[in-house]
């Protein structure tokens, strides 16, 4: 019986040896180029399936009132009476999982005066921008604080409303759609040297615009590139991106100083779709644009990359890119001190001198490296090791520090790069 037992030990720790060398260094599998190495794990570019969102006019006769997403840029799901003068929306993405990023949108009016409480509720999300009030969807006010409460156990809010029967706009952030934006740059195209071209069609069939300032009379000038709107709640990256470029048309004498050597290349709405249809974060794909510049999956990616490797093949330089957005508080995410670039310093000294024009401003940098398939990372590897950031401003600035703050930015840039040049 002994032997027995010790002949099993013995084979026991044989195969536990055999084992544990066989798996203490596991096997290298090749990497599938169509996973994204983060954000979140094992997610891809390729499309997927939407949820889609009915558009519609919701009416409970009986109380009066009526709800509606028919618009651009609206997003109301489901809407219920619960009880009296209370009421609750319900919100969902256009798939998951996503960034939790919940945007909505709606009008409401009643056939009487009457002060109502929605209740805005998620689904696969959670409560995130304080709600913004109009009445013709082109100037806005905050909630008063007294009419909003944010249950961040629940991650629901509660609005108390005055309606009547003009309808009334109830949104995430002011509407910034593809209406109000092509406006804007028909607007600049006023201007001699401004041009603004088609670059091809969204998933759904929309125009997706490059805008191009060139004063220089150099077709091949060296190059600033502009990206915006990858992320279609992210109203206060588009307000900078709004005042920066228009900080860069101005008689400022740095500004035309700057005309005369660089041109500036502007996607200023990279994902239409998405901000039309009233999206969390992607586009009609279902796909996070800003994690589509490796494998360029998506329509919208694909029409940037390609419009700027024409420019590339045509002889021009790209000397820093901007990819503008919105998150929780305002940063910048740089590139990491210890990699290359093609202006070595250019990014500390770009933001020196934003610190020194707004001096009570608390700038806050995060860098990191260039491995992920972001905008500013693809146009570092692609332009020369051309520095980039990644722009973003808090979802609560207020709108005129936004501008303050990006024409500081314009500004800074503008003098470094002429510096370069001298």
């Amino acid at each position: 019986m002994y032997n027995k037992f010790y002949q099993f030990v013995c084979i026991c720790a044989l195969l536990f040896a055999f084992v544990s060398c066989r798996t203490s260094e596991p096997p290298v599998l090749a990497p599938d180029p169509s996973v994204i190495s983060y954000d979140p794990p094992g997610a891809t570019t390729l499309t997927k399936e939407l949820n889609p969102q009915h558009k519609r006019t919701i009416g409970f006769q009986s109380h009066g009132v009526w709800v509606s997403n028919e618009f651009d840029g609206g997003r109301l799901n489901d809407f219920y009476h619960i009880s009296d003068n209370k009421f609750r929306a319900e919100i969902y993405p256009e798939n998951a999982p996503i960034n939790r990023s919940a945007w909505f949108a709606f009008q409401i009016w009643s056939d009487q005066s009457r002060e109502i409480e929605i209740e805005l509720t998620y689904q696969d999300g959670q409560h995130r921008y304080i709600p913004k009030i109009s009445r013709d969807a082109y100037n806005w006010s905050v909630i008063d604080s007294s009419h909003y409460f944010h249950d961040r156990d629940s991650q629901s809010a509660l609005l108390k409303i005055a309606i009547d029967e003009q309808p009334l706009w109830v949104s995430a952030q002011e509407l910034f759609t593809s209406e109000h934006v092509e406006a804007w740059l028909d607007s600049l195209t006023t201007l001699s040297y401004i041009t603004m071209n088609e670059i091809g069609k969204s998933k759904m069939g929309r125009s997706l615009h490059r805008l191009v300032i060139n004063e220089t009379d150099d077709p091949i000038a060296p190059m600033i590139i502009i990206t915006g709107r990858q992320h279609p709640p992210e109203v206060t990256g588009s307000m900078g991106q709004k005042a920066f470029i228009e900080k860069i048309i101005s008689d400022d004498l740095i500004a035309t100083e700057f005309r005369k050597i660089y041109q500036i290349v502007v996607y200023p709405l990279v994902n239409p779709d998405g901000v039309n249809e009233g999206h969390w974060r992607h586009n009609a794909g279902g796909v996070d644009l800003n994690r589509d510049w490796k494998d360029f999956n998506q329509e919208e990616t694909k029409a940037v990359r390609d419009d700027l490797l024409k420019l590339k093949a045509s002889g021009v330089e790209a000397y820093y890119s901007l990819d503008f957005h919105s998150t929780s508080y305002d940063v910048f995410y740089t590139i990491n001190k210890d990699i290359p670039t093609s202006v070595p310093g250019l990014t500390d000294r770009w933001l020196a001198g934003i610190q020194s024009r707004l001096p009570d401003y608390e700038i806050r940098e995060e860098p990191s490296g260039v491995d992920p398939p972001i905008a500013k990372n693809w146009m570092y590897k692609t332009f020369n090791q051309a520095d980039g950031v990644t722009f973003e401003f808090a979802d609560t600035k207020p709108r005129d520090e936004i501008r303050d703050l990006a024409e500081a930015a314009a500004l800074s840039l503008m003098d470094e790069l002429i510096k370069i040049k001298k």
